[in-house]
């Protein structure tokens, strides 16, 4: 079992693929052009108020693999629940960007689920 997913899925979709998303938005949007300067701020944010949100998932993740043996349904659950999380962290802050931002943020999540598998292990019978 791939103990660390959630940790890994966190990590890149804050550090990595959300800045992406919004730098490339910002080249087709000019509304979305916001500089360069601002993605570290953006790091720093999402990593500090999605901590709630990535022990959740934790937990939930422990829970899942020892009951569901299937690995893409396992994704599929915890990427659902990480997008609820973006879309209730958003809704609380809200302002002017909230919407677009937790737009962003769901697709990353979905974007760096491609990246990594979840390996269960095989459950034995006894006989």
């Amino acid at each position: 079992m791939n103990k660390f997913y959630p940790i890994q899925l966190w990590l890149t979709t804050i550090i990595f693929v959300a800045p992406l998303l919004i730098m490339l938005a910002g080249l087709v949007n000019e509304e979305w052009n916001m500089g360069l300067e601002v993605l570290p701020l953006f790091i720093m944010f999402g990593l500090i108020f999605s901590l709630p949100s990535l022990l959740v998932c934790f937990a939930a993740y422990k829970i899942r693999t020892v009951k569901i043996s299937s690995s893409t349904i396992i994704k599929i659950l915890l990427n659902l629940m990480m997008v609820g999380a973006v879309l209730i962290t958003f809704g609380l802050i809200s302002g002017s960007l909230a919407f677009r931002l937790s737009i962003v943020y769901s697709a990353s999540i979905a974007i760096s689920s491609l990246f990594y598998s979840i390996k269960i292990k095989e459950k034995r019978s006894s006989l």
